[in-house]
C-alpha cells in the first residue's frame, strides 16, 4: 500500500497518469501480481494505491521496481510516498 497525503489537484493529474502508464505496465509483467487499485479522496487531497501480489515471496520481490517508481515520482513531484505492508488476513473476492 502506498499512500500520499496533501496532494493537489495538478499533482493527482500527474500521479495517476504515472500510476497508469508507468507503474502498472511494469507491475503487471512481474510474477505474481494480482492486481491493483488506485484511490482518490479529493477533498483531503489523499491519494491510495494497493497493489495485490500472490504471496509475500513475490510481494518482496516486487519491492526493487516499486522503489524505482517512487524515487521517480519523487524526482517529478518532490513528494515521498508511505510505504506500507500488510498481509491479508480475511479475503472474499468476487465470484466469478
Amino acid at each position: 500500500m502506498i499512500r500520499f497525503d496533501g496532494v493537489s489537484k495538478a499533482e493527482w493529474g500527474v500521479g495517476s497518469g504515472w500510476f497508469e502508464h508507468d507503474y502498472l505496465p511494469i507491475a503487471e509483467q512481474t510474477e505474481g501480481f494480482e492486481g491493483a487499485y488506485l484511490f482518490v479522496d479529493r477533498e483531503r487531497g489523499s491519494v491510495l494505491s494497493v497493489t495485490l501480489w500472490r504471496d509475500a515471496e513475490t510481494a518482496d520481490a516486487s519491492e526493487a521496481a516499486v522503489r524505482r517508481h517512487l524515487d521517480h515520482y519523487k524526482e517529478m513531484t518532490g513528494r515521498s510516498a508511505t510505504v506500507e505492508t500488510f498481509e491479508t488476513a480475511v479475503a472474499r473476492p468476487p465470484s466469478a
